[in-house]
């Protein structure tokens, strides 16, 4: 049972082989029979080329001349072209291109650069030596295919023409024209077959190549990829390795004074500037031992690439440069107004972080293209960082009286003592508004009116009372602790009214009370004033 199935495969196996062996042999019959016909094309073609060099000799005429080297050129071309293809049949369409000597003619530009790119540059044009190939045999199939439709028409026109009332003359003239024409369509069929023929050995040929596609990933893994990668882990090491160079005297010096001066910023620029270079040298000396000429082409056009990019950024550069050195218009230390508020420069850095004493949590980090279009100033000895900080009662145009909820880059957010109703305002608008902190101390003033009648003890007595009485019931009240001074001034009188002014200043514990403490005033005036049987007038 098993030996007759094992046969069974093995008879398949062998029915399999047999018709592939039988297509290929089909198809080689057919590139044979293509083969020898090219070949009796090129011989028909060179014998018509002999007699037009005969009727070239024997002519008489220049407009002979030309019309016989114009036929002559024509099939000189046909009998190249017929030559080519018989070879690109054989070969599949795989040329060794130019010759040592020819190649170095044609890149002798007398520039380095050039001669230095040269084995990119090749490689680059043999990549696509095929493919450019193969759009031009579409080309031709697509002409040839074009033509032999054409041709098709003039024949069937042709057929057409009643040839039994054609006289002698005109009926040989009319075969003439007929051969001729079926003679353009055999050459147009056969041009048609050669095109199609060395598209697909071409096509065929690719396939074949392309099934061994992670062969070429093997190669590329242990050639022009290991490469790259010693060379890019050659670049990283030397580059980390100076890094901690320089990390490691960072720490020696730690203790000393951290403030850099010139010299010591020069010679840190320079030290990163060497770091790079060295890095390059790294990564270009194995490719160099490597030997691969085509990577080091392709980095080299990197390089020049980004370097022709970033020329119009040579003056910024060295405005970048001025700043590292702390000779730039923003200096290290001082401080800039971003967006109205006053931020000082940390340490100078490509990212430069900026902070704000006041405002612990707010950052700001500027790379030295941002931070160049500033001009800093040195920071006085009561800088006023901002007007308010967070968790500060403020008041606005007046009459507007908030908490400071949150303050970033670009707005503040104020809202009612409990944090409820909040109001976002711009950085901008904020400042404009004036703002006055009551965090930081704050006076409550009030108006009082009493009668006319009192006008005798107006001045002095009322006033004296008032205070005395006002101060003693503040201190009564939760916020009296923060009171620091309060007194009753006589403003003004009229016909009908004596207006007292009541001023209480406290400190900024308080503040969130400022309108308790405004009510608690009026309280205390009426109060003693009912007390003392004076008659108080409200407008």
């Amino acid at each position: 049972m098993v030996h007759a199935f094992s046969s069974d495969i093995q008879a398949k196996d062998n029915t399999q082989r047999n018709i592939t062996n039988q297509q290929s042999h089909n198809d080689n019959d057919q590139i044979t029979i293509i083969l020898n016909d090219i070949i009796k094309k090129i011989s028909t073609q060179k014998k018509e080329l002999d007699e037009q060099l005969e009727l070239l000799a024997k002519a008489r005429t220049d407009q002979e001349k030309e019309k016989i080297q114009s036929k002559i050129d024509t099939i000189e071309q046909t009998i190249a072209d017929q030559e080519d293809s018989f070879e690109m049949i054989l070969t599949a369409g795989i040329d060794l291109g130019t010759d040592e000597t020819a190649a170095k003619k044609d890149f002798d530009w007398q520039q380095d650069l050039i001669e230095i790119i040269q084995p990119f540059l090749r490689e680059l044009h043999e990549l696509t030596e095929n493919k450019r190939k193969l759009d031009n045999l579409h080309f031709r199939i697509n002409f040839y295919q074009q033509q032999i439709e054409k041709i098709n028409e003039v024949l069937k026109h042709i057929s057409k023409i009643n040839q039994e009332n054609l006289q002698t003359e005109a009926l040989a003239e009319f075969e003439r024209i007929n051969q001729k024409w079926q003679d353009q369509l055999d050459e147009g069929r056969h041009l048609f077959e050669v095109a199609q023929l060395q598209r697909d050995e071409m096509i065929q040929f690719k396939t074949e190549q392309e099934r061994s596609f992670f062969n070429y990933l093997q190669e590329f893994y242990e050639g022009r990829g290991a490469t790259l990668f010693l060379a890019l882990t050659a670049f990283i090491s030397v580059y980390l390795m100076m890094l901690l160079i320089l990390k490691f005297f960072g720490l020696l010096l730690n203790g000393r004074d951290k403030k850099r001066n010139y010299f010591q910023r020069l010679i840190l620029v320079l030290y990163y500037f060497m770091t790079v270079i060295f890095a390059l040298t790294a990564f270009f000396y194995v490719l160099e031992a490597r030997d691969d000429a085509v990577m080091t082409g392709i980095m080299i056009v990197i390089l020049i690439s980004i370097a022709w990019v970033l020329k119009n950024s040579i003056p910024a550069f060295f405005e970048e440069l001025r700043l590292l050195l702390n000779t730039g218009s923003a200096r290290e230390g001082e401080c800039i107004s971003y967006n109205g508020i006053t931020m000082q420069i940390g340490s100078l850095h490509y990212y430069t972080n900026l902070t704000n004493p006041l405002l612990p949590g707010l950052k700001l980090r500027l790379t030295l293209s941002e931070l160049a279009k500033y001009v800093s100033r040195p920071v006085s000895k009561d800088e006023p960082w901002f007007p308010c900080k967070v968790g500060d009662y403020v008041m606005l145009y007046g009459d507007i009286y908030g908490k400071v909820k949150n303050i970033t880059l670009e707005n503040i957010v104020l809202s009612l003592p409990d944090g409820t109703m909040p109001i976002t305002y711009t950085i901008e608008d904020f400042l404009y508004a004036t703002p006055r902190n009551f965090s930081l101390g704050f006076v409550a003033t009030t108006t009082f009116g009493l009668d006319v009648k009192h006008f005798e003890m107006s001045t002095v007595e009322i006033p004296g009372i008032l205070t005395e009485g006002i101060h003693q019931g503040i201190l009564k009240e939760s916020f009296g602790v923060s009171l620091i001074d309060l007194s009753v001034h006589f403003a003004k009188a009229d016909l009908s009214i004596l207006e007292y002014e009541i001023i209480a200043n406290f400190d900024g514990a308080a503040a969130n009370e400022f309108y308790s403490i405004i009510r608690a005033l009026q309280r205390y005036a009426v109060q003693i004033c009912n007390e003392q049987q004076w008659i108080s007038i409200t407008e």
